[in-house]
């Protein structure tokens, strides 16, 4: 495989208090799907056929996944995995209930992957973002920043998050596999904070949190720019 770099460019770093300060913000990194994989492996030489390989790929996938809707946890060189439980419990006498509790899966690098991230080179680029950035997601009642109950008040800081409320295409987006969901009641809205209500309507899951937003500066446009946050959370029911 020919040798590529991680393409970045520098942004003001909104989280100290030096104005000169940056941080590097990742603008390019081909993304490779599982047929992309196939091609290089098949670039390298193997007596494998592409059918063949093809079925032990699926195969493969699906042990995995059957192994972690068991119980049980993964551990290769590529990514190790490991389960937490979130939510309160009453007492000792409580039980697990998918009302009040949610099963989370924490997936890692593993040891190759560690490694050649460590052997990846990277390349600067000009040019300065306008985009909404968020470095933080918080449930302000529970303090989380990586669970999220409906319908809670959350808070999301960075950097050029303020939006037009009054457009439908602004404003802060919960994305799941099942759709996206606006928050429509906005307590805070300034560029480094903003305060809202965490759509109910969200169903328990995994989801990207996005803040959309045609401002630049005190200026509002007509091109609209999405910021996603660079973690995955998880929503659950209150």
């Amino acid at each position: 495989m020919a040798k590529d770099s991680i393409k970045y460019r520098l942004d003001k770093n909104p989280l100290t208090a030096d104005p000169d300060d940056c941080m590097a913000q990742v603008v390019e990194s081909r993304v490779f799907t599982e047929d992309d994989i196939r091609k290089e492996m098949l670039k390298r030489g193997t007596e494998i056929s592409e059918p063949t390989m093809i079925a032990y790929q699926n195969l493969r996938e699906k042990v995995i996944a059957d192994i972690i809707e068991n119980g049980g946890s993964i551990n290769t060189p590529l990514f190790n995995t490991s389960f937490s439980i979130t939510g309160v419990f009453a007492d000792e006498n409580d039980s697990f209930d998918k009302a009040r509790h949610a099963v989370k899966l924490n997936v890692n690098a593993g040891s190759l992957i560690r490694e050649a991230a460590t052997k990846t080179a990277t390349q600067k680029t000009e040019g300065k973002s306008t985009d909404p950035y968020i470095t933080r997601v918080k449930d302000t009642v529970s303090g989380d920043g990586t669970v999220i109950r409906a319908g809670t008040v959350i808070e999301i800081t960075g950097a050029r998050l303020k939006f037009d409320a009054s457009d439908a295409e602004q404003g802060v987006f919960a994305v799941t596999a099942s759709g996206e969901f606006r928050a429509a009641t906005v307590i805070d809205n300034k560029p480094a904070r903003v305060v809202v209500i965490f759509p109910a309507e969200v169903g328990a899951g995994e989801f990207t949190l996005e803040v959309r937003t045609k401002m630049t500066g005190k200026i509002v446009g007509k091109t609209l720019k999405v910021g996603s946050y660079s973690k995955t959370l998880t929503a659950v029911k209150a």
